[in-house]
Formats: C-alpha cells, sequence, structure tokens
C-alpha cells in the first residue's frame, strides 16, 4: 500500500513541476522536464502539450511538423541532440542538460538558431 501511495505521491510531483513549467512558458525547461521522464511519461506530457497548448508546443517542439510519422521519443530525441549541438556552437559542451536548465538562466535566444541549424543539416 505504502509503494501505491508513492507512486501516486511522485505521479502529482511530476504533474505540478508539468502545470508550473507550461504556465511560465519555461520552453528549456520544459524540453529538460520532457526528456528526462520515462518513454510513457515522456508521450504523455508531449500529447498533453500539443493538444493543451499549441503556440506553446511549435516553441518547444519547434521542427515536430517535419518529423509527421516519428516516434514521440525520437522527436524528443533530436530536439535534445539539436539543443546539445546548439550549445556546443555557443562554447559550451555538455554532456546533458544543466541542472536546472531554465529559460531565466539560459533566455531562449537561440531559438532560431536551432530551427536554422536543423534544416541545414
Amino acid at each position: 500500500m505504502t509503494e501505491s501511495i508513492n507512486f501516486k505521491l511522485k505521479d502529482i510531483e511530476r504533474y505540478t513541476k508539468f502545470i508550473d513549467l507550461v504556465s511560465r512558458y519555461d520552453i528549456k525547461g520544459l524540453r529538460k522536464f520532457i526528456h528526462d521522464n520515462d518513454t510513457h511519461e515522456k508521450e504523455m506530457f508531449y500529447e498533453y502539450l500539443s493538444y493543451g497548448d499549441v503556440e506553446l508546443f511549435h516553441r518547444v517542439y519547434p521542427q515536430a511538423h517535419t518529423q509527421k510519422g516519428d516516434y514521440v521519443v525520437g522527436i524528443i530525441h533530436n530536439q535534445y541532440k539539436d539543443d546539445l549541438k546548439a550549445e556546443r556552437l555557443h562554447g559550451l559542451d555538455w554532456d546533458d542538460y544543466p541542472e536546472d536548465y531554465c529559460d531565466a538562466e539560459y533566455p531562449d535566444e537561440c531559438l532560431y538558431f536551432f530551427q536554422y541549424f536543423h534544416y541545414s543539416s
């Protein structure tokens, strides 16, 4: 019983974090949050975002429309790789997203760069 309750509490924590990131329009935070979940949760949060806030969805995953027919996990992973490539070209070399990756610390100045880089590669 305790295990079940802890699992539900973890679900509530994930939903609360997702809602908080969406309400703050934290694009990079959403990318990191969705990427860090297991496959089922990735797909679920991706779908919630795509149906709940289309405009924000297109800012979080600007290339999703060009990858129709691909698996959701693949689209999320492709965006992750694009983020890493763009940041490396800006002089940073990460093996992963920073621990506290958020728009306040890393402004979304390279959104257009992501789009350009993805189209040109």
